[in-house]
């Protein structure tokens, strides 16, 4: 991910034409997908666990738990592009038996051009990079487009394998 203090963004979104995934489930014991969900954002993004973050965690002890938990993924591409994937788990607990939705909120590849030098700003920089990015940087962005796509189908599918086995248990 490129830090910049002004910078020109691209960003394509890997969830259209849907706004979100979502997945639903309901049997015994959901709040132990906490510990899974990260896991398998690791293996379907193909990232380090050090990489995903814990955003918000919400958690309610008591007859029924009721939590919510919010992580995000960033995995670079390159010096200019990475992906950005939001995961929640949100649900409720009572006696060893609940429901839970986890919910691909966001996903999207971003590219991010810098714009902090006086020859960034500049428009010879900016012809340059437009004809660069045409010409050579389109084509690695739309197959880093269905890779995204790709990867956030197996994180689905792990995810639907997952909560079905944990049905038939």
């Amino acid at each position: 991910m490129t830090i910049a203090r002004t910078k020109l963004m691209l960003q394509d979104d890997l969830l259209r034409p849907r706004p979100m995934v979502q997945i639903t489930y309901t049997g015994p014991e959901p709040s132990k997908l906490y510990k899974e969900i990260p896991n398998l954002m690791a293996t379907a993004f193909k990232v380090h666990t050090g990489q995903i973050q814990e955003k918000k965690i919400s958690w309610t002890k008591g007859e029924t738990e009721k939590f919510s938990v919010l992580w995000e993924a960033d995995k670079d591409l390159d010096n200019f592009s990475y992906y950005y994937i939001e995961v929640e788990l949100s649900g409720s607990e009572n006696k060893g038996y609940g429901t839970v939705k986890i919910a691909v909120k966001e996903a999207n590849l971003r590219t991010e051009y810098p714009q902090d030098t006086v020859w960034e700003r500049s428009l010879l920089y900016e012809v340059l990079r437009m004809v660069w990015h045409s010409m050579f940087y389109e084509r690695k962005r739309e197959q880093w487009i269905r890779n995204g796509r790709r990867m956030i189908a197996n994180f689905v599918d792990e995810v639907k394998k997952i909560t079905n086995e944990r049905k038939e248990d």
